[in-house]
């Protein structure tokens, strides 16, 4: 059950910005990039779950060393097709 609770939308976008370290403009960017998909509200507002912060923070971590967005992404990809496989 504590599994799936990573996965409820609760963070607006300047409450996810502050968690991980970033203006909500880079989580915007970072969304458009398709790196993050955040839930929304019926009202369009952003809603970032605990997984998604998650994935935020390891997004910054790798911009912070120099990797540029698409990079990003192909390192997602990757991650994410070997832990499908190992599964």
């Amino acid at each position: 059950m504590a599994e799936n609770n990573r996965y409820v939308p609760r963070y607006v976008i300047s409450v996810a910005a502050r968690l991980v370290g970033v203006y909500p403009h880079t989580l915007r960017t970072i969304e458009r990039a398709g790196l993050v998909g955040p839930s929304r509200t019926e009202g369009n507002v952003r809603l970032y779950s605990d997984f998604d912060v998650a994935r935020l923070q390891q997004v910054i971590a790798l911009m912070e060393e120099g990797v540029n967005l698409a990079g990003i992404k192909m390192i997602l990809e990757m991650h994410e097709d070997g832990a499908g496989k190992r599964a």
